[in-house]
């Protein structure tokens, strides 16, 4: 693989094979990876809850109908 410097940036390369764009600047891209994991697990919490809510529901409406039978 061969790289470029992209002119304006020294933490962007371009992979020569391919024409991709690449941040070589290890901190940045530790930071980005960081950031996807919390989003991730925002949300399977947010995920979670709302599976908790349909549950609470679920059970309340079973109430309502045995109060009501």
């Amino acid at each position: 693989m061969t790289y470029l410097k992209v002119e304006g940036n020294s933490n962007l390369v371009r992979d020569t094979s391919t024409g991709a764009i690449l941040n070589i600047n290890k901190d940045e891209i530790s930071a980005a990876r960081k950031r996807k994991l919390e989003r991730k697990q925002k949300e399977q919490e947010f995920d979670n809850l709302k599976d908790e809510v349909g549950d609470i529901k679920k059970m309340l409406t079973q109430i309502i109908e045995k109060l009501d039978g």
